[in-house]
């Protein structure tokens, strides 16, 4: 009798996750989620070393069942100096300042496996990024400077990449909550010469079929 009180207790608990996974599963496959974010913006500046950063954003996901589609929009705030080469200048280097960068991100993302109400994702997209503010110092050292350095340094201002994205995501009813990380490679052309990481986590809401009835 008990072990027929255990297989029934282990058949009932198998039915309510079964349920409870399949519930969440219908709540995230083909759906469409709007979401808002927040995070830390991790990056090298030249001649000052690593630093970090508040990153603000939101994002729009579309799901199927093993894949789907990603799109965000990112603000980093910050003031930050940085030594920028001038062959020009007398001491060989202009500091100049920043302010604030813009993201705009567009990415084709896979959901391997559902854990219950847990799923991980991975992508691969291509993201455009845009310094604000980039103001050079002029003192007695350094004279202004000439036309090709500003128009290097407005070239230097934006830069469009590659990039990589891992989260997860945990499902409860229709809301949802997820982290994820985000990195672009180092490029020599843009101001901020690192790699860029952003380490985020936010809030995403399902408001509706990504199916058209």
């Amino acid at each position: 009798m008990q072990k027929l009180r255990a297989v029934a207790v282990a058949l009932v608990a198998t039915i309510v996750v079964s349920s409870s996974a399949s519930a969440q599963m219908r709540n995230f496959d083909n759906s469409w989620f709007w979401g808002f974010k927040s995070g830390i913006n991790t990056f090298s500046v030249p001649g000052h070393g690593n630093t970090s950063t508040v990153d603000l954003g939101i994002d729009w996901l579309i799901t199927r069942t093993r894949g789907g589609l990603y799109v965000s929009a990112n603000q980093s705030i910050f003031e930050r100096d940085l030594e920028f080469l001038d062959p020009t200048s007398l001491t060989g280097q202009r500091t100049i300042r920043v302010n604030d960068m813009r993201r705009i991100s567009l990415a084709g993302v896979a959901f391997p496996k559902h854990f219950g109400a847990i799923t991980p994702y991975a992508g691969l997209g291509f993201t455009i990024a845009v310094l604000g503010d980039a103001r050079v110092f002029v003192d007695s050292a350094n004279t202004f400077p000439n036309n090709s350095f500003l128009d290097e340094l407005e070239k230097e201002r934006s830069r469009s990449a590659v990039m990589g994205l891992a989260g997860v995501q945990i499902q409860t009813k229709r809301a949802a909550i997820f982290a994820q990380e985000t990195m672009l490679p180092s490029n020599t052309s843009f101001l901020f010469r690192s790699v860029l990481s952003f380490f985020e986590f936010g809030v995403r809401y399902n408001f509706g079929s990504s199916i058209d009835q």
